[in-house]
C-alpha cells in the first residue's frame, strides 16, 4: 500500500507544482559511492549527476527574500536558479517516471546533501514548508525509496537537531562529541582532507598518512556511520585509494570520469584465487646452436601489460618470465597503424607484410609461402593448434592464401592444399555437415578427422584434422560485456600441446608447431581484465609444458609472442601477495604498440631487441638453413 500511495502521490504532486511533461533522465546505474560535489555548477544540475548514477548529490543554498536560491556565492544568485526549479521539480519528476518507486536500479536511494550558505535554521524552515506536500518522498527514515536529506555547511548545533523534522539528517564532524540521540540524526561524517595530509593525489599516500586516514575511517565505521572527505585530490589514483581504504563517498567535480570509473570497476579488477607454480627449467644455453624443433606460441591480443597483469595475479611468477632472451615485435601492417590478426598473423607466418584482412598474401593479393610450406620441403613435420575456429585469422595464416579473412569456406577448403600434418581447432560452420563435399575431399586425401586430441600420439595418418574446442558454460563472444562471467572447464591448448608434440615428433627431421591462445584478444575487446588474465594464465601454463619439453629435449627452440595488443591495457595497481590487479582499458580495439617477444633454447639469442613481425619467419629460415 505504501508503494502504491507513493507512486500515485508523485503523479499528483507533479500536477500540483506544474511540472512540464518531457523526456525524463534515467540513471544508467546506481553508484552509491559517487558524490557530485558542487553539482549546481553543472550545465544540468541534478539531471546530469542523477543520469550518471550518482547516489549522492550536493547543492548549496542561499535564503533571500523568502526564496531558496542555488549558488555558492551571493553574486551568483539569479531569479531562475531556485531550489524548486533545479532540484525539487526534477526529483519529483524522477519519482513520477519510476516503475517501482525507486529512483535507481538495484533499489538505490538518493542522498541530497544540502549546504546552507546562510543561517541553517531559517533555510530549514523554508525547506520544511516547500517539502511538506511531498514529505513522504523525503522521509528516508520510514520510506526506503525516499530521498535522504543531509544538512551540511551552516547546520544547526547538535543540541538543536531534535527541533527539526525527522526527514532531515545532519552532516557530522569528527571533532565533535554527540549524544546517543544526536548521533541518530547524523547522516554521515564529512571532513577536510587537508586536515590529514597534503597528498596531491599522485603516487601513493605515505605510510603515516595512510595509517592516520585509515584509523579515522575505521573509527567512523565503528559507530555505524559513513564518511566523506572534501577538499581531496580528484584523480583516479585518489579514487583507487578511497576504495581500498573504504571511504564511503568519493567527492568529485568530474562526474563523467568518476561514473565511468565506478561502472567499469568490476571489469577492471581481478583477484586470482588459483595461482600455480611455474615449471623449473635450465635457463642457460650455449649460443650458436641450431634447433631441430621449433614451437611458436602466440598469445593473441597480449601486450606487456596483459603479461605483467597475469604475473601479478599469479603472485609475481610466470613460466614466460623464465625465458632468458627478450625483445619486442613491431606489428604494423602496410595499410594502417593498427594490425588485425589477419595481417599480423600473416607477417609472422610468412615473413611478408600485408594489408589488414589479407591472409597469406602480400599487399597486392599475391600468395606467399608460409612456414609450414617451406619447412615441409626439408622434411619437417608441421602443425597448428588454436582455441579459436580453425579458420580463424591467426591459425589460417599458416595454411591459406586469401585477400579477405571472412571467406571462411574458401579458407577451410585451402586445408586440402596445405602441407600441415596437424590442424587442431574449433569447428567453423563449414564443418558442421559430416557429409559435406569438403569433408569427403579431406577423407579422400587420407586426412584423419577427429573430435578429440586423446590418443593422437597413436594416429598413423600423415595428416590429421581435429575439430574440438574449450568447454565453457556459455558461448564465447569477444564483444560480450559479460565475458568475464564465462567459466571454462576444459582448455584446449593446455590439453593439446603434449599430444601434438608426440604426434609431430615422430618425424626424424624435426617439427614446427604453432599454438595460439586466441581468447586473450577477447578480454581486450570486451575490456574484461579477469577474462584477459584467466586466458593468459592458461596460455602460460601451456608455455610451461613447452619449456619443460624443450629443457629435456635440448634441441627445441620455444618462441612466445603476440600478433598485436588489444584494449590498450594499463596496469594501475597490483597486490602481488594477494594476487590482485587493477587495470584500465583505453579502447575496445587493437593498438599498435610493440608486443613482447621471448625465446628459449638453441638459437634463442637471435630473438632480441626490437624486431619486425616479419623477422620471425626470416630468422627461423636462417637458423634451419632453409633456402
Amino acid at each position: 500500500m505504501i508503494q502504491k500511495y507513493l507512486i500515485y502521490a508523485a503523479f499528483g504532486m507533479m500536477s500540483a507544482i506544474g511540472v512540464v511533461a518531457e523526456a525524463q533522465v534515467k540513471p544508467i546505474a546506481f553508484l552509491p559511492n559517487a558524490h557530485s560535489h558542487n553539482d549546481y555548477t553543472r550545465n544540468s544540475p541534478f539531471d546530469q549527476a542523477y543520469g550518471l548514477g550518482f547516489g549522492s548529490i550536493e547543492v548549496d543554498l542561499f535564503l533571500k527574500d523568502g526564496e531558496l536560491y542555488v549558488a555558492h556565492d551571493p553574486h551568483e544568485i539569479t531569479p531562475e536558479r531556485t531550489f524548486k526549479k533545479l532540484y525539487l521539480e526534477p526529483i519529483l519528476k524522477a519519482f513520477q517516471h519510476t516503475k517501482d518507486g525507486y529512483l535507481y536500479p538495484e533499489h538505490g536511494q538518493l542522498q541530497l546533501l544540502i549546504d546552507p550558505k546562510t543561517a541553517g535554521g531559517p533555510i530549514l524552515e523554508v525547506l520544511t514548508q516547500q517539502l511538506k506536500p511531498y514529505r513522504e518522498l523525503f522521509d528516508s527514515k520510514n520510506n526506503p525509496k525516499g530521498v535522504k536529506l543531509v544538512i551540511s555547511g551552516n547546520r544547526p548545533d547538535a543540541k538543536d537537531f531534535a527541533k527539526y523534522d525527522e526527514i532531515f539528517f545532519f552532516d557530522g564532524n569528527l571533532k565533535e562529541k554527540y549524544s546517543e540521540k544526536e548521533l541518530e540524526r547524523i547522516g554521515l561524517i564529512s571532513e577536510s582532507f587537508r586536515s590529514f595530509t597534503k597528498w596531491n593525489g599522485l603516487g601513493r599516500l605515505t605510510d603515516v598518512d595512510l595509517k592516520r586516514i585509515q584509523t579515522k575511517v575505521d573509527s567512523v565505521h565503528t559507530i555505524g556511520k559513513k564518511i566523506r572527505f572534501w577538499a581531496a585530490p580528484d584523480t583516479k589514483t585518489t579514487w583507487y585509494e578511497w576504495q581500498k581504504i573504504g571511504i564511503d563517498y568519493i567527492n568529485t567535480d568530474k562526474p563523467f570520469e568518476l561514473s565511468e570509473f565506478l561502472r567499469n570497476n568490476h571489469g577492471n579488477y581481478h583477484q586470482e584465487v588459483a595461482p600455480y607454480q611455474p615449471v623449473t627449467i635450465q635457463t642457460t644455453f650455449k649460443t650458436g646452436l641450431k634447433p631441430k624443433n621449433i614451437i611458436l606460441l602466440i598469445s593473441d591480443g597480449a601486450g606487456l601489460s596483459q603479461l605483467w597483469a597475469s604475473a601479478m595475479a599469479n603472485r609475481g611468477k610466470l613460466n614466460v618470465l623464465q625465458m632468458p632472451y627478450t625483445g619486442y615485435l613491431i606489428t604494423q601492417p602496410t595499410d594502417n597503424y593498427h594490425t588485425d590478426s589477419a595481417a599480423g598473423g600473416s607477417a609472422i607466418a610468412t615473413g611478408y607484410k600485408t594489408k589488414n584482412r589479407h591472409i597469406g598474401v602480400d599487399s597486392l593479393g599475391n600468395p606467399v609461402q608460409n612456414i609450414p610450406d617451406r619447412l615441409s620441403a626439408i622434411g619437417m613435420r608441421t602443425g597448428i593448434v588454436s582455441n579459436d575456429e580453425i579458420t580463424g585469422a591467426t591459425p589460417s595464416a599458416f595454411y591459406t592464401h586469401v585477400a579477405e579473412r571472412d571467406l571462411s569456406d574458401q579458407i577451410a577448403n585451402d586445408i586440402l592444399k596445405s602441407k600441415l600434418n596437424l590442424l587442431i581447432g574449433a569447428p567453423s560452420p563449414v564443418f558442421e555437415d559430416p557429409d559435406s563435399t569438403l569433408i569427403k575431399h579431406l577423407q579422400s586425401q587420407q586426412f584423419a578427422i577427429r573430435t578429440s586430441v586423446d590418443g593422437l600420439e597413436n594416429v598413423e595418418a600423415k595428416q590429421v584434422l581435429i575439430l574440438t574446442e574449450d568447454s565453457v558454460d556459455h558461448k564465447w563472444n569477444k564483444l560480450d560485456s559479460d565475458q568475464s562471467e564465462i567459466k571454462t572447464s576444459y582448455r584446449l591448448i593446455e590439453h593439446a600441446l603434449q599430444p601434438a608434440i608426440s604426434f609431430l615428433g615422430k618425424g626424424k627431421k624435426g617439427f614446427f608447431l604453432m599454438v595460439e591462445g586466441a581468447k586473450i584478444d577477447g578480454g581486450g575487446h570486451s575490456n574484461s581484465l579477469s577474462f584477459s588474465i584467466s586466458e593468459y594464465l592458461s596460455f602460460d601454463r601451456m608455455v610451461g609444458q613447452a619449456l619443460t619439453f624443450a629443457a629435456q629435449d635440448k634441441e627445441t627452440l620455444v618462441l612466445v609472442t603476440s600478433d598485436h595488443e588489444t584494449g590498450g591495457l594499463v596496469v594501475l595497481d597490483a597486490g602481488m601477495k594477494e594476487g590482485t590487479v587493477l587495470g584500465n582499458f583505453a579502447t575496445t580495439d587493437h593498438t599498435g604498440i610493440p608486443v613482447p617477444l621471448l625465446a628459449y633454447g638453441p638459437g634463442a639469442e637471435h630473438f632480441q631487441g626490437f624486431l619486425d613481425n616479419t623477422d620471425i619467419a626470416k630468422i627461423i629460415y636462417k637458423l634451419l638453413q632453409v633456402k
